[in-house]
This record gives structure tokens, C-alpha cells and sequence, in this order.
């Protein structure tokens, strides 16, 4: 085919980036597919909506067109279509509302052209988008090859929004067979098998139903697997092939077009299923279920986030997705955020180990699931994932830091934080603070990330495998009893432990303020304020603690004292693993202390980035309005760009919607319709399945995290998270802002605690949450102190009610009602 070079006309091979807005959602699909440079697309050019100017051909773009025209190849036909602005992409995918042309001979290209661009202004469109609205028909398309009239053999028709159209022109491919092949379950979202309709022939026999199409599976965990008419058979691998290198270019489930001609696969088209969005951004709806099916947990991640985020924390926390190469791995349901599970399993899996075998790497970290239901495995892209690992290890921008200044960086965190956080203050203009965050900003919070990272000196391995190798030898007691008194005083401690050495007088409060005054509930949402910002920290705190009468350092050296006799006890009973028990728990404390360090680091850089966007709001008359915008949109605003500011209506009013739900369900599989589940009067916050995998009522016999098998009962059972037995009166309190509701020796109940928390924990006498695992927050500061805990029970919140008489045993993870 000609390669002239025009204004008005592009190669689809060579769009320009800057014009990918101007040739619609289906030129801009073909051309990104090109670009992969692995999959065999039928080339051919656009002319993009500028080419033309009411519904008519420019007189520059007409004499270009009869110039290619001219020098097209006379021994092939083409197909010519219209591209919509607006269609093919996440957002709305309409179809066949355009005329579409196919088989046209190289003296039929001009007329060609013409008839579908005059096509835009027909009675037909205008119909279509007042009975469905301009954009109604994002969700129409992806139940079928092409709902509305679209084929499957390269000559999909496209839709409108009334904003222009490109027009495409192919070199059409005579099929042998067509159809169209989708990623995911259009209604499910199980994405472990391709699913493909194809008919002999073009595909509109498939779309118009002329022709009864035929089906075929495609395996796409581990070994390949084909399941279908043989006629399909010879083509399953390139399918299988092309399909991976499109969902994995896009990141979403995909409907894929493709035709075989000659014995050879082609792509015709690929645009994301409609049906399985999972978020849109315009207005900050958000609902991770939505995308494909998978198990998300919020054990942990519901004890760091315990209210709904706001746009800007969900920005970042996609990025974070994006700099691991892990999708979704954070996952979010109405600003809610969720643990992938299952995206978690798919990469052990992905390496070799069987799903049991995956699972159970897991288990401390994520929880138990109820018996009988399998965690969804998904294909999972080891190539990308080794990309971004590459990145993160050799990053571009080598930090210039020798390893000695590197520790003294780490040590030095909150002092560089504050310097910085003073100079941001004095920032007066967007210009000004755009310079200050390529300049100085960013690279210290490179700096900070190599340190943090190069400061670990050890793995987190031995968090996942400690206590499940001594119980191997010596039992869970046993177990229990040598992980809890032998990390010594963390990060997460401090906040309450060090409230005694300012009341004693061996630390200042400016001091305290600097090593503390970053931790508070909500420290990972960056609209949080922190204490620090208040000029009275920590006056309330200490005259609260001076109350409780409680001994912090006393009930440490206890628990201290408890393990080294279980240490002396084991050693006792096998004295040939004296020394392995010694390096098991000396890597143990160590891993705890690295993982509670490098999460207070964390803090400080979030901290930081906070004092920067409060800035760009100040500097915008924004406020916290500017928490409405995303990562990506406040750095435009810095450089002039004001469209993201367009959203922060509609996002506002979402995220003040979202706080007013409930906490969600801690184990969540499947699709999850909250309107449904809130309706639910029988409603469970343990475990919600969309009935999928185990039928409309599974999870009935799950009675929490840690129980699975146990029948709904007036017992509570989850995971020993700190060892001892008491009797006492329950509290339930599930927001932190009624923390001082809780009386001396109560037994608090709540569905998760994070560090906000810690300074209530002297005054209760046992712990037991909805939300947690072996080595939640809960169950980690409860054994450094030794009040008895139960974590991960799913249901504590709802079976215990304030004033119930319960005994709480944290050995054996159960909590009985007297």
C-alpha cells in the first residue's frame, strides 16, 4: 500500500500520539495493536475528524484522498468505516451506527468514504442518541459479538457521541471464519479460559444471527488447552497468543475481532468489555468486583484504611499497583480498600507451585477462607512483573547516596521530613512549586525510598514461616508463646510506650512530637490531618494515660520474662534445635521490626507528599477540595492544566456517599453488589461470595477468618493473636472516634485496630476483631504486651453486643459467651 505522507491522512501504523484523540477509539486501537509489533493487523490508514468539517471532505483532505487513492493496490478490496471519538474505549463502546462498507474495489474507496461520513448526520444516529442517551450504551456491548449491528471480519461499524468521527481505510481480509473472542466472562469476569463465537465466512452472519455461530475454550492457566470444533483448532495457540499480548497491553478484560484468511489469524479489532468496568474516574465510582472474578480480603490492609479513601490516596495507591507490576493488587469497592488474593496466589502459581500450595504461603498474611472455596487463579504476565522488578532494584535514576549516608538518611527521616515540609510552606505559586517538586521534592523522596529499601538488611520471609515451623516441632502453644515477647519495642508501640518516658521525664514532648507525631488513624489517607499539625500534642494524650494508671514498661518486661521461659522450655524439650530455635526467632523479631519501621518511614513520606498537596491547594484556593483530584491532575495544575478541576464535584459528592456505608464484608468473592448487601437484613460482614463458586449461600457455615467449618453459634472463633485467658464485659466500638467510651478492663471489640488505636489497649483487658491475622496490628502489639487477643473473627462485631460476659481465650482463638 502507498506510504505518502499527508496533512489530513494517516498510516495506521504511524499515528502520531498527539493526534490519537482526533482518529477515534477504533483507528487508536489498531494503531496501538501495530505498535506491539507481535500481532498481525490488516494494515491501512485514517483520516482523523479534522479531515472534515460537516459531514463533507475538506478540499485539502479530499485532494490527499484521491491521491492515495491513486496509489492503492488494485489487486486487493478494502473496508471502509467510521471511528467515533468516543468509540471503543472504557468509557462507551457504541456500534453500528455508522455506515460500514466492506469488499470495496480501489475505484470505490472515494465514494466510499464519503457515504460513511454523510452517514453521521443521518436520521439513524440522531434517533439512536436521543432514545439512549449520548454515552447510555457503555454497558450494551460485550454480551455478544456486536449487539447493535458491528461484525466480527474487520469492519466494525462504531457509534457516536456527536462530537465527529475518523474514518478507517483497510485492507479488507476475505475470511474464512470470523468472530470475536473475549478475555473474561462477559457477566462474571472468570478470566482462567478465552471463550470464542466464529461462523464460516464474514462475521456480520454472526451478528445479524443469519448464521448460528459456533463456540470454543481456550485454557489460559499454564498448559494450553483447547476445547471446540476441530475447524478452529489449527488457530487456538496464535488466538491464545495474541490475546495475552492484548489484555496485557491494555490491563483489561477485552473483545477481541479476529478473522482467519489465508490460513493466517487476524486482529480486527480490540476494545475493553463494558460490562466488566470496574472504575470511572469522572466520578470516583469505584468497585474492584466489577473487573474480573477474584477474592479480595481486607485483613491488613482494613486495619491501615479503616474509612473509604479519597480520589487522590486511590491515585496513588494505583500507582503503587503499577510501580510493582501487580494489578489490582490493592484493590477498592466503594472507596473501601481490599487485598487481592487472588492476584497474590496467580503470581505463586504462575511460578510453579500448586493453588493449595500458593494459598497456604499466604495464609498469615490474608487469612483463612471457609471450606470448600478455592481462591480464583488468573493468568498472571511474569515478563512485565520482572520489568518492573528490574526498575525497582536498577532504577534510571541511581541513587547517589553512599550505604553509610543512606543509614543516616533513615535515621535522620522525621528531621529531613520537617526541613522539607518548612521550605514547602513558603511555596507561592504553582509555577514555583512545579520547579521545587522536580528539583528538590523528588528526588529526596527517591533518596528516601533507596534508603528505606537498602536499609532493610533483612527479608521479610520469616513474618509467613516462623510460627508454622515451631509448631511443626513443638506445637501452636508453643508457637504462640515464642513469637509474642521477643521483637522488643516497635514502631507501632511507640505512640503509647513512649507516653511514659515523657511523664517520667526522660523524653521532652518536642521529642516525642518528632518521633510520633506522623501516626494517627488515618495515616495512609493524605487528607488525614496529623497530630503534629496540632500545636497542643500530645497534652491530651498524656493526661490520658496518666488516668489509666496503666504501666506499659511493666507489662512489656512481663511478656518479656513469659518468653524467655517458653524459650528455656523449648530448648529444654529439644535441645538439638537450640541453636535453630535462636536464629528462627532472631530473623522473626527482626523481620517485625523491619516491616513496623519501614511502614512509620512511610508514614513520613506520605506526611510529606500531604504538606505538598495542601500546598498546590492553597496556592489553587482549592482546600482539601484538592483531595478530589488525582496524582496526575494536580501536576497538571501546575502546569496550566485546570480540567481535572471539572470532577471534583461529582467526585466530592461519591466520596461523601461512601462514607456513610458500612464496612464492607472482610472476604469478599466474586461480584458484590453493596446496594443488595446493605439491603440485606440477613446481611454477613464475615463473607459474601456472589454464589458463583459455592452456591447462593456460601459462607453459611463460616463463622470467621480463622474457623472455617464452625456453625453460626454465640461463639466467636478467629486467630490466636496473643496468648492468655480472661473473663469480662465486651465493648463493641467500631469507630475510633468513640474510643473513650471504653472503661477500665473492658474486652474491646471492634472490626480492626491500627496504630490509632494502640493508646487504648492499657485499658482493656482482651482484644477481639473482625479484621486481622497472625501478624496483624492487633495481634503483634497484644503479644509485646501480653493482653490476650482473637483476630480475624469476621463476625465479632455482630454476634457480641456491649455488656455480654464472655470468656476470651488467645491461645486457642475463641471467644465464649458466659
Amino acid at each position: 500500500m502507498a506510504r505518502t505522507v499527508y496533512q489530513f491522512i494517516y498510516s495506521l501504523d504511524s499515528v502520531p500520539l498527539e493526534e490519537m484523540a482526533r482518529v477515534g477509539g477504533k483507528a487508536g486501537s489498531l494503531s496501538r495493536l501495530m505498535a506491539l509489533g507481535k500481532i498481525r493487523v490488516p494494515e491501512g490508514y485514517v483520516i482523523p475528524a479534522n479531515g472534515f468539517v460537516n459531514g463533507a471532505l475538506r478540499a485539502e483532505t479530499e485532494a490527499e484522498l484521491r491521491d492515495l487513492v491513486a496509489g492503492l493496490d488494485s489487486g486487493v478490496t478494502y473496508a471502509v468505516r467510521s471511528s467515533a471519538l468516543n468509540e471503543d474505549g472504557a468509557e462507551a463502546s457504541f456500534a453500528g451506527q455508522y455506515e460500514t462498507l466492506t469488499n470495496v474495489p480501489k475505484d470505490g474507496v472515494f465514494n466510499a468514504v464519503t457515504k460513511v461520513v454523510s452517514s453521521a448526520e443521518s436520521a439513524r444516529v440522531d434517533v439512536y442518541a436521543k432514545n439512549r442517551g449520548v454515552g447510555s450504551a457503555a454497558g450494551d456491548r460485550s454480551t455478544d459479538a456486536d449487539a447493535d449491528g458491528g461484525d466480527a471480519d474487520g469492519v466494525d461499524d462504531g457509534a457516536s457521541s456527536g462530537n465527529g468521527i475518523a474514518v478507517v481505510i483497510q485492507r479488507f481480509v476475505q475470511p474464512e471464519y470470523a468472530g470475536v473472542i473475549f478475555t473474561s466472562d462477559v457477566i462474571s469476569g472468570r478470566d482462567d479460559a478465552l471463550v470464542g463465537n466464529f461462523v464460516r465466512g464474514e462475521g456480520e452472519k454472526l451478528v445479524s444471527g443469519a448464521e448460528n455461530a459456533e463456540e470454543f475454550r481456550i485454557g489460559m492457566l499454564k498448559k494450553y488447552s483447547y476445547t471446540g470444533p476441530d475447524t478452529m483448532k489449527p488457530y487456538g495457540k496464535v488466538l491464545r497468543k495474541y490475546c495475552r499480548l492484548i489484555r496485557r497491553e491494555y490491563g483489561v478484560p477485552m473483545d477481541i475481532e479476529w478473522a482467519v484468511s489465508g490460513g493466517k489469524v487476524y486482529i480486527l479489532q480490540a476494545r475493553p468489555i463494558t460490562t466488566l468496568r470496574r472504575l470511572n474516574m469522572d466520578t470516583y465510582e469505584v468497585n474492584g468486583t466489577k473487573s474480573r472474578y477474584k477474592m479480595l480480603t481486607r485483613t491488613n490492609v482494613g486495619e491501615i484504611f479503616q474509612k473509604p479513601v479519597t480520589p487522590m490516596t486511590f491515585s496513588v495507591l494505583e500507582k503503587i499497583n503499577d510501580w510493582l507490576g501487580l494489578p489490582d493488587w490493592l484493590d477498592n469497592i466503594c472507596g473501601q480498600p481490599y487485598m487481592n488474593i487472588s492476584v497474590i496466589c496467580s503470581i505463586l502459581v504462575s511460578f510453579g507451585k500448586s493453588e493449595e500450595k500458593a494459598y497456604d504461603a499466604i495464609k498469615e498474611l490474608v487469612g483463612n477462607v471457609p471450606e470448600g472455596v478455592k481462591v480464583p487463579i488468573s493468568p498472571f504476565e511474569k515478563r512485565p512483573f520482572f520489568r518492573k522488578l528490574k526498575t525497582i532494584f536498577f532504577p534510571k535514576q541511581k541513587c547517589k547516596l553512599s550505604k553509610k549516608e543512606k543509614l543516616e538518611l533513615v535515621a535522620r527521616m522525621d528531621e529531613v521530613s520537617r526541613e522539607l515540609m518548612k521550605e514547602i510552606r513558603k511555596l507561592s505559586s504553582n509555577e514555583v512549586l512545579s520547579a521545587y517538586w522536580e528539583d528538590v521534592l523528588l528526588p529526596k523522596m527517591l533518596d528516601i525510598l533507596s534508603a528505606i529499601m537498602g536499609a532493610s538488611g533483612t527479608s521479610l520471609v520469616p513474618l509467613f514461616s516462623t510460627r508454622k515451623k515451631i509448631g511443626k516441632i513443638a506445637g501452636e502453644e508453643m508457637a504462640n508463646r515464642l513469637c509474642g515477647g521477643c521483637v522488643g519495642t516497635i514502631e507501632c508501640m511507640k505512640p503509647v510506650l513512649l507516653l511514659e518516658d515523657v511523664i517520667s521525664g526522660k523524653m521532652t514532648r518536642e521529642e516525642y512530637r518528632n518521633t510520633c507525631g506522623q501516626r494517627c488513624v488515618g495515616e495512609m489517607e493524605l487528607m488525614e490531618p496529623r497530630p503534629y499539625e496540632d500545636p497542643s500534642f500530645p497534652d491530651a494524650l498524656i493526661e490520658q494515660h496518666k488516668k489509666s494508671g496503666a504501666n506499659l514498661h511493666e507489662m512489656q518486661k512481663k511478656q518479656q520474662d513469659a518468653f524467655a521461659v517458653a524459650l528455656a522450655e523449648f530448648k529444654r524439650l529439644y535441645p538439638r534445635k537450640k541453636n535453630w530455635i535462636d536464629k528462627k526467632i532472631k530473623a522473626f523479631a527482626e523481620a517485625n521490626v523491619f516491616r513496623e519501621d519501614l511502614r512509620s518511614k512511610g508514614v513520613w513520606a506520605f506526611s510529606l507528599f500531604r504538606e505538598f498537596l495542601l500546598r498546590v491547594g492553597a496556592v489553587n484556593a482549592l482546600g482539601d477540595d484538592v483531595f478530589m483530584l488525582t496524582i496526575d491532575e494536580a501536576f497538571g495544575l501546575l502546569k496550566g492544566d485546570r480540567s481535572g478541576l471539572s470532577h471534583i464535584a461529582a467526585r466530592k459528592a461519591t466520596y461523601e456517599t461512601y462514607l456513610t456505608y458500612p464496612s464492607f464484608p472482610t472476604l469478599i468473592l466474586g461480584r458484590f453488589d453493596e446496594q443488595a448487601w446493605m439491603g440485606d437484613p440477613k446481611r454477613r460482614n464475615d463473607f459474601y461470595s456472589d454464589g458463583t463458586e459455592c452456591g447462593s449461600d456460601a459462607g453459611g457455615a463460616y463463622a470467621g477468618a480463622g474457623s472455617a467449618g464452625m456453625a453460626m453459634s454465640s461463639d466467636v472463633k478467629g486467630f490466636p493473636g496473643a496468648a492468655g485467658k480472661v473473663t469480662g464485659v465486651v465493648r463493641v466500638v467500631t469507630d475510633v472516634d468513640r474510643i473513650d467510651e471504653i472503661q477500665e478492663g473492658d474486652i474491646l471489640v471492634t472490626v480492626a485496630t491500627n496504630i490509632g488505636w494502640t493508646l487504648v489497649f492499657p485499658r482493656v483487658s482482651a482484644i477481639v476483631t473482625d479484621i486481622g491475622a497472625p501478624l496483624s496490628h492487633a495481634a503483634i502489639v497484644a503479644r509485646e504486651f501480653g493482653i490476650p487477643a482473637v483476630v480475624g473473627c469476621g463476625n465479632a462485631t455482630t454476634v457480641l453486643k456491649t455488656g455480654d460476659t464472655v470468656v476470651v481465650d488467645g491461645a486457642a482463638g475463641t471467644v465464649t459467651k458466659v
